[in-house]
Protein backbone atom coordinates (compact mmCIF):
# COMPACT_ATOMS: atom_id res chain seq x y z
CA UNK A 1 0.00 0.00 0.00
CA UNK A 2 1.41 3.52 -1.05
CA UNK A 3 -0.85 5.59 0.66
CA UNK A 4 -0.33 6.30 4.36
CA UNK A 5 -3.44 8.53 5.44
CA UNK A 6 -6.16 5.54 6.84
CA UNK A 7 -8.68 6.13 3.96
CA UNK A 8 -6.13 6.24 1.36
CA UNK A 9 -4.76 2.56 2.87
CA UNK A 10 -8.72 1.18 2.96
CA UNK A 11 -9.76 2.75 -0.50
CA UNK A 12 -6.64 1.28 -1.94
CA UNK A 13 -7.33 -2.20 -0.39
CA UNK A 14 -11.21 -2.54 -1.65
CA UNK A 15 -10.02 -1.04 -5.12
CA UNK A 16 -7.54 -4.24 -5.56
CA UNK A 17 -10.38 -6.38 -3.78
CA UNK A 18 -12.46 -5.31 -7.51
CA UNK A 19 -14.40 -2.30 -5.69
CA UNK A 20 -14.75 0.64 -8.16
CA UNK A 21 -14.63 4.65 -6.79
CA UNK A 22 -17.15 6.90 -7.27
CA UNK A 23 -16.54 10.37 -7.90
CA UNK A 24 -16.85 13.12 -5.55
CA UNK A 25 -19.51 14.54 -3.98
CA UNK A 26 -21.66 11.30 -4.04
CA UNK A 27 -24.94 12.62 -5.70
CA UNK A 28 -28.20 10.20 -5.20
CA UNK A 29 -31.84 11.51 -6.57
CA UNK A 30 -30.30 14.94 -7.03
CA UNK A 31 -28.91 15.05 -2.81
CA UNK A 32 -24.94 15.68 -3.04
CA UNK A 33 -23.37 13.74 0.09
CA UNK A 34 -19.79 15.14 0.86
CA UNK A 35 -17.78 11.43 2.12
CA UNK A 36 -13.83 11.33 1.88
CA UNK A 37 -14.22 8.15 -0.56
CA UNK A 38 -16.92 6.11 -1.40
CA UNK A 39 -17.03 2.86 -3.55
CA UNK A 40 -19.21 0.66 -5.08
CA UNK A 41 -19.43 -3.12 -5.76
CA UNK A 42 -20.62 -5.34 -8.97
CA UNK A 43 -22.35 -8.55 -8.34
CA UNK A 44 -22.53 -10.13 -6.19
CA UNK A 45 -21.80 -7.48 -3.84
CA UNK A 46 -23.01 -4.26 -4.99
CA UNK A 47 -22.65 -2.42 -1.75
CA UNK A 48 -22.19 1.03 -1.58
CA UNK A 49 -19.24 1.49 0.40
CA UNK A 50 -18.70 5.13 2.07
CA UNK A 51 -15.56 5.33 4.11
CA UNK A 52 -16.10 8.13 6.67
CA UNK A 53 -12.56 9.85 8.91
CA UNK A 54 -13.64 10.49 12.39
CA UNK A 55 -10.49 12.16 12.97
CA UNK A 56 -11.80 15.25 10.74
CA UNK A 57 -15.58 14.92 10.74
CA UNK A 58 -18.21 15.06 14.82
CA UNK A 59 -19.50 11.54 15.25
CA UNK A 60 -23.24 13.11 15.53
CA UNK A 61 -22.38 14.81 12.03
CA UNK A 62 -21.56 11.81 10.39
CA UNK A 63 -24.47 9.54 11.58
CA UNK A 64 -26.93 12.43 10.39
CA UNK A 65 -25.32 12.36 7.16
CA UNK A 66 -25.36 8.60 7.05
CA UNK A 67 -29.28 8.67 7.27
CA UNK A 68 -29.32 11.11 4.69
CA UNK A 69 -27.71 8.75 2.24
CA UNK A 70 -30.06 5.61 3.36
CA UNK A 71 -33.01 7.67 2.73
CA UNK A 72 -31.88 9.08 -0.59
CA UNK A 73 -31.61 5.21 -1.57
CA UNK A 74 -34.55 4.22 0.03
CA UNK A 75 -36.58 7.40 -1.78
CA UNK A 76 -34.58 6.05 -5.50
CA UNK A 77 -35.51 2.28 -4.64
CA UNK A 78 -31.77 1.56 -5.16
CA UNK A 79 -31.37 -2.08 -4.03
CA UNK A 80 -27.71 -1.12 -2.85
CA UNK A 81 -26.89 -2.44 0.78
CA UNK A 82 -25.23 0.68 2.33
CA UNK A 83 -21.92 -0.07 4.21
CA UNK A 84 -19.71 2.49 6.31
CA UNK A 85 -15.71 2.11 6.76
CA UNK A 86 -14.62 4.13 9.86
CA UNK A 87 -11.35 5.38 10.04
CA UNK A 88 -10.14 6.85 13.10
CA UNK A 89 -11.12 6.96 16.67
CA UNK A 90 -13.54 4.71 17.01
CA UNK A 91 -17.30 6.18 17.56
CA UNK A 92 -19.38 5.95 21.05
CA UNK A 93 -21.37 3.03 21.50
CA UNK A 94 -24.60 5.51 21.01
CA UNK A 95 -23.35 6.49 17.50
CA UNK A 96 -22.19 3.34 16.16
CA UNK A 97 -25.39 1.95 17.09
CA UNK A 98 -27.96 4.80 15.30
CA UNK A 99 -25.38 4.39 12.50
CA UNK A 100 -26.20 0.56 12.63
CA UNK A 101 -30.07 1.10 12.42
CA UNK A 102 -29.28 2.77 8.70
CA UNK A 103 -26.37 0.48 7.41
CA UNK A 104 -23.67 -1.87 8.44
CA UNK A 105 -20.67 -0.58 9.86
CA UNK A 106 -17.55 -1.62 10.13
CA UNK A 107 -14.98 0.08 12.37
CA UNK A 108 -11.55 0.29 11.84
CA UNK A 109 -9.28 1.19 14.57
CA UNK A 110 -6.18 1.75 14.96
CA UNK A 111 -3.77 1.27 12.06
CA UNK A 112 -0.19 0.11 12.91
CA UNK A 113 2.16 0.66 10.41
CA UNK A 114 4.46 -2.94 10.89
CA UNK A 115 0.83 -4.51 10.07
CA UNK A 116 -1.73 -2.12 8.46
CA UNK A 117 -2.42 -4.27 5.75
CA UNK A 118 -3.33 -7.47 7.80
CA UNK A 119 -4.66 -5.28 10.34
CA UNK A 120 -7.25 -3.87 7.56
CA UNK A 121 -7.39 -6.84 6.17
CA UNK A 122 -9.22 -8.46 9.54
CA UNK A 123 -11.38 -5.47 9.73
CA UNK A 124 -12.85 -5.27 6.35
CA UNK A 125 -12.92 -9.08 5.51
CA UNK A 126 -16.11 -9.62 5.13
CA UNK A 127 -16.28 -6.78 2.19
CA UNK A 128 -12.93 -8.60 0.88
CA UNK A 129 -12.77 -11.87 -1.28
CA UNK A 130 -12.29 -15.16 0.51
CA UNK A 131 -8.32 -15.87 0.43
CA UNK A 132 -7.76 -19.60 0.81
CA UNK A 133 -4.07 -21.18 1.73
CA UNK A 134 -2.42 -22.70 -0.77
CA UNK A 135 -2.23 -25.99 -0.71
CA UNK A 136 1.45 -27.42 1.07
CA UNK A 137 0.77 -31.05 -0.36
CA UNK A 138 -0.54 -32.69 -3.05
CA UNK A 139 -3.97 -34.44 -2.02
CA UNK A 140 -3.52 -37.95 -1.69
CA UNK A 141 -5.95 -40.35 -3.02
CA UNK A 142 -7.83 -41.74 -0.22
CA UNK A 143 -8.31 -45.09 -2.03
CA UNK A 144 -4.18 -45.63 -2.87
CA UNK A 145 -3.94 -44.69 0.49
CA UNK A 146 -6.16 -47.93 1.84
CA UNK A 147 -4.55 -49.98 -0.90
CA UNK A 148 -1.07 -49.99 0.50
CA UNK A 149 -2.52 -50.64 3.63
CA UNK A 150 -3.17 -54.23 2.26
CA UNK A 151 -2.84 -56.92 5.16
CA UNK A 152 -3.22 -54.26 7.94
CA UNK A 153 -7.30 -54.04 6.78
CA UNK A 154 -9.72 -56.01 7.67
CA UNK A 155 -11.35 -58.66 4.89
CA UNK A 156 -14.63 -56.84 4.41
CA UNK A 157 -12.83 -53.55 4.13
CA UNK A 158 -9.80 -54.93 1.80
CA UNK A 159 -13.26 -56.25 -0.14
CA UNK A 160 -14.54 -52.66 -0.54
CA UNK A 161 -11.05 -50.94 -1.67
CA UNK A 162 -10.86 -52.26 -5.02
CA UNK A 163 -14.60 -51.89 -6.49
CA UNK A 164 -13.60 -48.17 -4.78
CA UNK A 165 -12.25 -47.61 -7.96
CA UNK A 166 -15.07 -48.15 -10.05
CA UNK A 167 -17.28 -45.76 -7.89
CA UNK A 168 -20.12 -46.09 -5.45
CA UNK A 169 -22.21 -48.35 -7.15
CA UNK A 170 -19.66 -50.68 -7.40
CA UNK A 171 -19.21 -50.54 -3.82
CA UNK A 172 -22.50 -50.58 -2.88
CA UNK A 173 -22.59 -53.87 -4.65
CA UNK A 174 -19.90 -55.28 -2.60
CA UNK A 175 -21.39 -54.27 0.22
CA UNK A 176 -24.73 -56.10 -0.43
CA UNK A 177 -22.84 -59.49 -1.00
CA UNK A 178 -20.57 -58.76 2.26
CA UNK A 179 -23.90 -58.46 4.42
CA UNK A 180 -25.43 -61.42 2.31
CA UNK A 181 -22.65 -63.49 3.15
CA UNK A 182 -23.14 -62.18 7.26
CA UNK A 183 -26.75 -63.08 7.42
CA UNK A 184 -25.83 -66.60 5.35
CA UNK A 185 -23.14 -67.42 7.71
CA UNK A 186 -25.49 -66.42 10.69
CA UNK A 187 -28.07 -68.55 9.48
CA UNK A 188 -25.61 -71.72 8.71
CA UNK A 189 -24.45 -71.44 12.51
CA UNK A 190 -27.97 -72.30 13.79
CA UNK A 191 -28.03 -68.57 15.66
CA UNK A 192 -31.28 -66.12 14.60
Amino acid sequence: MNDTTPVGRITTLLEEAGYRSVSAPLVIGGLKFVFPAALVGTEPSPDLILIADTTFELEERLVVKLEGVARALDVARSKRPLTVVVAGPRPTSANLEAMARVCRVLPTGTVLDKDAEDSLRNWLAVLLPLRLPEAQAPIADAVEQFSKLGEGLDQEIADLVVPAKQGSRAVQVQLHKIIDAAVDDIKEDGTT
